[in-house]
Formats: C-alpha cells, sequence, structure tokens
C-alpha cells in the first residue's frame, strides 16, 4: 500500500506541475504576442 500511495502521489503531483507549467506556457505565449 505503501508503495502504491508514493505511486499516486508522485503522479499527481506531475500531473499537477505539467497542467500549471502548461497554463504558465500558454499565458507567457499570449503575453508576448500582445506585447508585439
Amino acid at each position: 500500500m505503501e508503495n502504491l500511495d508514493w505511486a499516486n502521489l508522485i503522479a499527481g503531483g506531475l500531473a499537477i506541475f505539467l497542467l500549471l507549467g502548461g497554463m504558465l506556457m500558454m499565458f507567457t505565449t499570449i503575453w508576448t504576442t500582445k506585447g508585439k
């Protein structure tokens, strides 16, 4: 069970990290295009 919990924790953290990263990239892209 401990291994499964660690796997879920890592997977969840990675998913959130990728989601935030994607939003940040999209925001910066829109910001730079509006700046030009």
